[in-house]
This record gives structure tokens, C-alpha cells and sequence, in this order.
């Protein structure tokens, strides 16, 4: 008889509840979110709470009528966990299934903490670098630090995540 051990990895899932329910149930269905993910044997590391956030484009949900719902607003939590690769297809499904779940995007990723927080803008408004320069407040020194290239910011990036 052969045994077959499937590895455990780290995998963080993020969703997108619609904004349609009532605020007061969203921390009940971030729960069963949670539920699915823990009654399949997974360890969760980390999670944040959904909070409401202004959607970057539309998103329609087709409704059990036939027709859609459109969401420009929605509720965003992620859940971070240790599960083994032979079940995370199955909590992908049991997530996707849901139906106040609006869009979810589940990754392989690391245990560490890769969140940097909120970052300032990389470029100043043109107004104020033109201001600074004119008071002298910049020097040479600083005009010579070049920004990251796309290239080298994609391998960063492929380096902490990879998607499964």
C-alpha cells in the first residue's frame, strides 16, 4: 500500500462580500468564510476583518432570477492559513460558492508577514517638486536615486507569491 503525503503550505484567501446584506451580518459570514476554511483541517495563521471599501470598477452578480445585481461598493477580508494542497482546491469551490461571495482570489504565499501598510505616493505632485527645487530644499544627490523597474518590482513580487 502506498502512502501519499501531501505537503501542508500557506495560502491566503481574499474576498469580496457583497455590500447588499446587512453591515450587521457581515462579520456572520466572514464566520462561515472562516468555518469553511478551518472544517477542512486548516490552521489559521493571520485574518482581517472585512471592512467596506469602494470597488475600482462595477461587478455584476447574476441572481438566482436570472437577472444581475451590480456592486460598486463591497465588503474586503482576507484569511490566511496552513492547509494541505490536497484540500485548498475544495475550500476554493466551498468560498467561490458562497452567495454573498462576490470575487475571491485564494494564493500560495509565505507564513511571514508581507504586509507593508499604506505607502505615501512614489511621486510627488509637480507642483511641489518644482517648489522644492526652487527653494533648494532637494539636492543632487537625491535627484539620482532611480525608482524600481517593473522588472525588478514583478520578481519581488513572484519571490513572496505565487497563485495557485
Amino acid at each position: 500500500m502506498t502512502t501519499t503525503h501531501d505537503e501542508t503550505s500557506v495560502y491566503e484567501i481574499g474576498y469580496l462580500i457583497a455590500s447588499s446584506i446587512p453591515e450587521e451580518k457581515v462579520p456572520e459570514e466572514a464566520g462561515a468564510l472562516k468555518k469553511i476554511i478551518t472544517d477542512a483541517g486548516a490552521t489559521v495563521i493571520a485574518e482581517e476583518a472585512p471592512h467596506r471599501e469602494h470597488l475600482a470598477y462595477t461587478i455584476s452578480k447574476k441572481t438566482v432570477s436570472g437577472g444581475y445585481d451590480k456592486f460598486d461598493v463591497a465588503y474586503f477580508g482576507w484569511v490566511k492559513f496552513e492547509l494541505g494542497s490536497d484540500k485548498v482546491e475544495a475550500v476554493k469551490k466551498a468560498v467561490e460558492l458562497r452567495p454573498t461571495t462576490l470575487r475571491m482570489i485564494l494564493i500560495s504565499t509565505v507564513r511571514e508577514n508581507t504586509y507593508l501598510g499604506k505607502r505615501a505616493p512614489a511621486f510627488a505632485p509637480a507642483a511641489s517638486v518644482a517648489v522644492a527645487s526652487i527653494s533648494g530644499a532637494l539636492t543632487d544627490d537625491k535627484k539620482d536615486v532611480a525608482p524600481a523597474t517593473i522588472e525588478e518590482m514583478d520578481k519581488s513580487i513572484d519571490n513572496m507569491v505565487k497563485e495557485v
